[in-house]
């Protein structure tokens, strides 16, 4: 006869192995053998994650699907939580970010009811997360820092990681180098304790940002290759994109600048984590701009118009105007109308502290 302690046993192995999505199914059939319906919601759980990590989203959107299905018919508002969670990351991943806040909060509600205060923090942490793409920069930030204050009342140290890690992206989203330094510093400071290599590389990439807005070219050169390195040790479609575009951006020689942004464009085409898309692209406009390459600035922004047209943001809205507008004007077309609508723009991003021009003035271009 099953018994179910295998099956434990085997949730334990598969957890403490699993890199790949296939580590989990030899525990699978032993949870349908056994009508083991919690266990089964678990394994669905975290094989979406996998694939979220992986940056394959109908696979993530499968597996939380299922795991939803299972936490109904368990009805667990624990396991329901989860579910929906991943289903957040699912729309997070396919660059529906307003709609991800939607059942993250959703999430946080459920996690408060249920006194689910570890996934409580890392919820509000992506609800600030979401809330960069609304362009609702100090609402994310307030929620990343209740994140902080549960992960670090509990003990949860990759929670608080993951907290300061946030806070230091989302004050780089919004061109606010002045506040970044030292609050990046700690999180790459946690995950290097912690081997948190997936999140290295892209803390790599907001140092390296960083480090390039402040004149450190060299360094910022030697961060990103350090954070594609990370990537490509754990999950490219995390990150890799955003290393790569950044990369484009701190290469000085045009070849370096195409393999770059070619290497960049390849992984977005196999499925990477949505967030790729929004800060590749702005990072591919800029090096466009620089270059002279006003096609390819435009070409760019409709890529990031296109890929956000199901659900339009407005992060990407004004990225996409910007980049499109400024092609104009450097190419001598532009009208009044443009200039008009940069001036409207500019004060759109000012009234919530959007520094869209930041990276720019920093690199000299204007």
């Amino acid at each position: 006869m099953f018994q179910p302690v295998f099956l434990r046993d085997a949730l334990v192995v598969a957890k403490a192995a699993a890199q790949k999505s296939a580590m989990l199914l030899p525990a699978e059939p032993l949870a349908r053998a056994a009508s083991d319906d919690q266990s089964l919601a678990e394994i669905r759980y975290l094989r979406g994650n996998l694939f979220f990590a992986r940056g394959e989203l109908e696979a993530c959107r499968r597996e939380h699907a299922a795991a939803l299905e299972v936490a109904q018919r368990l009805n667990s508002s624990k396991w329901r939580a989860h579910a929906l969670s991943g289903l957040a990351d699912a729309q997070y991943m396919n660059c529906r970010m307003a709609t991800a806040l939607k059942l993250f909060a959703e999430c946080v509600e459920l996690n408060e009811a249920a006194g689910q205060t570890r996934m409580l923090a890392a919820n509000r942490v992506m609800m600030g997360h979401c809330r960069i793409y609304v362009c609702e920069f100090d609402a994310g930030l307030d929620e990343m820092r209740r994140g902080l204050e549960i992960s670090r009342r509990i003990g949860d140290r990759h929670g608080e990681m993951f907290a300061l890690q946030s806070i230091g992206l989302c004050r780089m989203a919004a061109g606010r180098y002045g506040q970044t330094g030292e609050i990046i510093d700690q999180a790459l400071d946690q995950a290097r304790v912690l081997n948190a290599r997936r999140y290295e590389a892209i803390i790599l990439g907001t140092c390296a940002e960083l480090a390039l807005a402040e004149g450190r070219r060299a360094e910022a050169l030697a961060l990103a290759r350090e954070g594609l390195a990370r990537s490509e040790e754990t999950s490219p479609g995390f990150a890799g994109p955003i290393l790569f575009g950044l990369l484009a951006l701190i290469e000085l020689s045009p070849a370096g600048q195409a393999a770059a942004l070619a290497a960049g464009e390849g992984l977005l085409a196999k499925g990477a984590v949505g967030h790729n898309h929004f800060w590749f692209r702005r990072y591919a406009i800029e090096q466009a701009l620089l270059a002279n390459k006003y096609d390819d600035a435009d070409r760019h922004a409709e890529a990031l118009a296109a890929r956000t047209a199901d659900e339009q943001l407005a992060y990407s809205d004004i990225i996409v105007e910007r980049g499109r507008i400024l092609a104009r004007m450097s190419r001598g077309t532009a009208t009044e109308e443009d200039e008009r609508s940069l001036a409207a723009l500019r004060a759109t991003a000012a009234a919530v502290d959007f520094r869209i021009d930041a990276l720019q003035e920093a690199l000299g271009a204007g």
